[in-house]
């Protein structure tokens, strides 16, 4: 679980309310052979446009991570700094693995409970980045375990990108769980950096961990 926690925090940093509402749509993908299922939240879509083009690059840029699926905004706007978008990731280290909830929230707390080395995946995550994209983005800020309850363990924080066009605060949290065996991370990326909007992300990401079903 060591390698797959690590895997967690790099790719956390590869990404740039209440719980969310869902209509009759859903979106199905697959981790390691085992199919799922999930609503798709009012307002979001799979991307496409523009929005699948930096659905590609931020994959392309995660190493350690399989990207299970993407949601963004309906209407299709990409905005020059902070975005808002969901993905649900597995590390590609545990593809195949099977475990069930209680032991891998079990494990995550072990590892909650050490002090992380935030310069390092930063600067991991940074020149990943920078080698994908053939520009230089420097990634500072402030990322790191935020407790665990019944189905989540929770990541969250503000990451700062310094790139030669922008400079921007990506707010995001991460709910770490289990489903169907098959280890699961839904990213929320949001446009609030404040207590309240990093507290809401949270919410967001346990409530759709809830939906995602496996037959």
């Amino acid at each position: 679980m060591k390698s797959v926690f690590a895997a967690l925090i790099v790719s956390a940093s590869l990404m740039a309310t209440s719980a969310p509402a869902s209509d009759t749509r859903k979106a199905d993908f697959r981790v390691g052979g085992v199919s799922f299922s999930i609503p798709i939240p009012d307002g979001y879509c799979l991307p496409s446009g523009k929005m699948a083009d930096i659905a590609q690059l931020l994959a392309a840029g995660d190493t350690v991570n399989t990207t299970d699926l993407m949601l963004a905004r309906c209407d299709g706007e990409v905005l020059k700094g902070a975005n808002d978008y969901t993905f649900i990731k597995t590390p590609s280290a545990a593809l195949l693995a099977t475990i069930d909830r209680q032991t891998l929230l079990t494990q995550l707390g072990v590892a909650f409970g050490k002090t992380l080395d935030t310069k390092s995946w930063r600067d991991t995550a940074a020149k990943s980045m920078s080698d994908i994209t053939g520009t230089k983005i420097d990634i500072s800020g402030t990322f790191a375990p935020r407790g665990k309850d019944d189905m989540c363990g929770y990541m969250a924080g503000v990451l700062h990108y310094d790139t030669p066009g922008i400079s921007y605060d990506q707010p995001i949290a991460v709910c770490i769980t289990a489903v169907g065996g098959r280890v699961l991370s839904i990213f929320r990326a949001g446009t609030k950096t404040d207590e309240a909007g990093i507290l809401s992300l949270m919410r967001e990401t346990r409530a759709i961990a809830q939906t995602i079903k496996s037959p």
